[in-house]
């Protein structure tokens, strides 16, 4: 990527100042709602919002143009129609603003009239060097910069999860699952009709990115595939990628392409390229991107995929094996030390069968008793990570602490699944996941979180036999 191009995204996510054109005193329009979203998510930097009659906007003074701002604007918001940000972004590129999100959509998702105004917006920010997030975008938010320009006005848990999101609602509906999973969100970017700025624009930024240490892409579609999965391919040998590709039904594809002016493509063509020849990891929905994201940003990578399932009730163990059969995952039998250990514990002839998955029924309701299997599980050699299910009750308390406690005493991952609501797991996220342990409320997703660690520590093992370095 060239350096000016470079320099031009790292201004985006981390602005010092932001001018918000088509800034608005009505709650129902975007441009009132960006600016609103700007200030709600605390940004430190100056602020202009342009008018050309307003005198004050949201306790702030509005200026009639971009050219009576008094002072460096680093990043224009745009809100104004199709027709007016082309003119917006002559006018930025006249005045030395080389950063812009352009909201507004009428462009090539509309058909042949729309392609030929998006051309000329496209001729005009390359004639200035103005690098443009969208047109037809939600926005961008960086919480590492404090930096919120949206429509939707919300704060996010602070992490290191980045997203790239070829949709808006998309984006939405991940950000709102991410934020009920405990899960913190660095960057997020809705990538719009990408008209200078293509998918992999974006992946390359967050691959040298420091606050970013996982991504997740929401992909409809591209006219640079081979470009993308390349960048996403080599980015993976230094950091997660996780790729959610729609478009798996024929009627999608007509979707797509009025929706961001992008044929979507072969859903199996895809999967093929990005799993078999490239080694990506891919998932089928929302909650299994979170899901993956989650695992890899909280947790340690497994040495491998052989997995120990610890339980006291059969069917969530069941259903959980069903969604993880996969050929990176095994599910060895337990040595017959661990077995001896087992019944020191809970006698000579337990009422129960001593294997993987290993069932407790009622001897494992109390948090001591699990916990001390947990651990007793993870220290047999063939088990590289734990899956703890564990189900909410009013007079059994979840076995955070012992959980915790294994997982440090043997140095091996522990993804806890709790059969629960999250109102009834809340506390037990927010101590389990900053200590390390990701927390799931259902088999598929659990399932998901185990297949994309067990995915990228098989991945690193092969880079490092290779001689190749891994982060």
């Amino acid at each position: 990527m060239e350096k000016e191009v470079l320099q031009s995204m790292h201004t985006l996510f981390y602005p010092r100042s932001v001018a918000v054109v088509g800034a608005t005193d009505s709650p129902d329009r975007v441009g009132f709602n960006i600016l609103e979203s700007i200030l709600y998510g605390g940004f430190k930097g100056r602020v202009f919002p342009i008018h050309p009659r307003l005198q004050t906007l949201q306790g702030l003074p509005v200026y009639p143009s971009l050219e009576e701002v008094p002072g460096p604007v680093d990043v224009a918001v745009i809100t104004v129609n199709q027709f007016a940000t082309v003119d917006t972004i002559a006018q930025c590129g006249r005045l030395g603003i080389k950063a812009a999100i352009c909201v507004a959509g009428g462009y090539r998702e509309t058909g042949e009239e729309g392609l030929r105004l998006e051309q000329r917006l496209v001729s005009v920010a390359r004639e200035h060097g103005v690098s443009l997030v969208g047109p037809n975008t939600l926005g961008l938010i960086s919480t590492a910069g404090d930096f919120y320009a949206t429509f939707y006005p919300l704060k996010l848990p602070k992490g290191k999860v980045s997203l790239v999101s070829q949709s808006g609602g998309i984006g939405l509906t991940i950000m709102h699952k991410a934020a009920d999973e405990g899960l913190g969100i660095n960057k997020w970017v809705g990538v719009g009709n990408r008209s200078t700025l293509e998918i992999s624009d974006y992946l390359e930024y967050l691959a040298q990115d420091e606050e970013t240490g996982v991504i997740g892409v929401f992909l409809e579609g591209t006219e640079e595939a081979r470009r993308l999965v390349e960048t996403a391919a080599r980015i993976a040998k230094t950091k997660p990628v996780v790729v959610y590709k729609a478009g798996r039904l024929n009627a999608t594809a007509f979707a797509a392409l009025t929706h961001t002016g992008t044929a979507s493509g072969s859903y199996r063509m895809y999967r093929d390229i990005f799993m078999d020849q490239f080694g990506l990891f891919m998932v089928d929905s929302v909650a299994e991107l979170v899901a993956a994201c989650k695992a890899l940003s909280v947790s340690a990578l497994p040495a491998g995929g052989r997995l120990g399932v610890l339980t006291h009730t059969a069917g969530p163990s069941i259903a959980l094996l069903d969604a993880a059969s996969h050929r990176e995952i095994s599910v060895p039998p337990l040595q017959e030390a661990t077995i001896n250990k087992i019944k020191e514990l809970l006698g000579e002839n337990p009422p129960v069968v001593l294997k993987n998955p290993l069932d407790t029924v009622g001897l494992g309701f109390e948090a001591g008793i699990y916990g001390r299997l947990a651990k007793i599980v993870l220290e047999d050699p063939a088990i590289d990570l734990l899956v703890a299910i564990y189900c909410l009750h009013k007079n059994w308390r979840f076995p955070n602490q012992e959980l915790l406690e294994a997982q440090h005493s043997c140095g091996k991952p522990v993804i806890a699944y709790y059969v629960s609501t999250w109102a009834g797991c809340h506390e037990a996220r927010d101590i389990l996941q900053p200590a390390g342990v990701p927390l799931y409320t259902s088999p598929e997703e659990t399932a998901g979180a185990v297949s994309a660690l067990v995915h990228y520590s098989n991945l690193n093992s092969n880079l490092k036999r290779r001689g190749v370095h891994a982060g």
